[in-house]
């Protein structure tokens, strides 16, 4: 599954799975130089590798030009679903990439996962299993009551070695992504939770002089499924403007959702509905110009059919026309559309058995 990263300079970055001819994967990067893409890197290789269409790798570019990764890999007596995610960093002297931790390595039948980068920084969030816990009795397709995760910060010296590694949230859904912004007031993070009655709605943590806030409830769509939807939020943030999109189901109508905030994450506004009435999910916002955000996202149109389409949203909540940017498949296999925005370029990425990009201009 393709993810794309923006780097500090405005270069747009893009990193996927390779299958490879002799057995096992090896995960690629490439940049795009503004007309085409440069040869393809190799980050990291091997057998045992956890290749799955909703937890992916994921890349970030630092400040300094230095790049950290992550991918995910069993363990080597582990059952179907047991893995654990190990993290890389390229030194800019050598371009080399070193490993410089792992999480939940030793897993058998549990695992960690559902990394997400912060935007040019050495940290990220993540879905871990409770400390000290029992094998979920659970299968990752299961879902079931015993499978609890929580989510967990994880930050990075300048060397590789680990800063810190902090529970966030005690309780959350299992296997939906995360994501994670820098806004001018400290870091936001975004999750779907678990909360009692099987409630299944977005929730935010600010870190703020250096301590994480409790928990806080985005907007109470008041979604009830036993079970995990594998659909998580997405968030842009420039300043103190920031928005997390979402899907819902809430009482049996789907709804992909913008949420805006003027203040950092402190405050939100009242969602606003971006599909076109039939969403499948899967979406992904970014900032399109400081004062608009870009958000894209899968609409159902004939039987096993969707498209990628996308709406500009201004910072003040006004919605554009919504446009078709490709069909996709309405499947897992489509995975989760990826949007980056460089200059007066916007890229557009996804999985239609290889990787795709579109180019659109603004």
């Amino acid at each position: 599954m393709p993810f794309l990263a923006v780097g500090y300079d405005g270069v747009i970055y893009a990193s996927w799975i390779d299958p490879l001819s002799t057995g096992g994967h090896a995960l690629r990067f490439a940049r795009w130089s503004g007309a085409t893409w440069t040869a393809p890197e190799t980050i990291a290789s091997g057998n045992k590798w956890f290749v799955n269409w909703s937890d992916f790798p994921a890349l970030s570019v630092l400040p300094d030009g230095s790049m950290l990764a992550h991918w995910l890999t069993r363990a080597p007596e582990g059952g179907t679903h047991g893995y654990g995610i190990r993290v890389a960093k390229r030194s800019v002297e050598t371009k080399t990439w070193r490993e410089i931790h792992g999480m939940s390595l030793d897993e058998k039948e549990d695992y960690a996962g559902f990394l997400s980068f912060v935007p040019h920084s050495a940290g990220a969030i993540y879905l871990a299993p409770p400390a000290g816990a029992k094998p979920a009795v659970a299968s990752h397709d299961g879902h079931g009551g015993e499978h609890r995760k929580t989510i967990r910060f994880v930050a990075f010296h300048p060397d590789g070695s680990l800063d810190r590694d902090e529970e966030l949230d005690y309780d959350v859904c299992s296997c939906c992504p995360t994501a994670v912004a820098a806004t001018s007031n400290g870091l936001l993070a975004a999750y779907r939770d678990h909360l009692p009655g099987e409630i299944r709605d977005i929730s935010v943590v600010r870190r703020v002089d250096g301590k994480w806030t409790k928990p806080k409830t985005l907007h109470p769509d008041g979604w009830k499924i036993n079970g995990c939807p594998t659909d998580g939020p997405t968030i842009a943030s420039s300043g103190k403007n920031t928005a997390i999109a979402w899907l819902t189901r809430a009482a049996d109508v789907p709804k992909v959702q913008v949420s805006l905030s003027r203040d950092a994450g402190v405050s939100f506004r009242a969602p606003v509905r971006v599909d076109d009435g039939n969403p499948l999910g899967r979406p992904s916002i970014t900032m399109l110009d400081p004062n608009n955000y870009l958000v894209i996202w899968l609409e159902k149109t004939d039987e096993g059919k969707a498209d990628i389409r996308m709406r500009r949203i201004g910072v003040d909540g006004a919605k554009g026309e919504s446009r078709v940017v490709a069909p996709a498949a309405a499947a897992r296999s489509t995975g989760f559309p990826k949007v980056a925005v460089s200059g007066d370029q916007i890229i557009v990425a996804w999985r239609d058995d290889r990787v795709r990009a579109v180019l659109l201009s603004k």
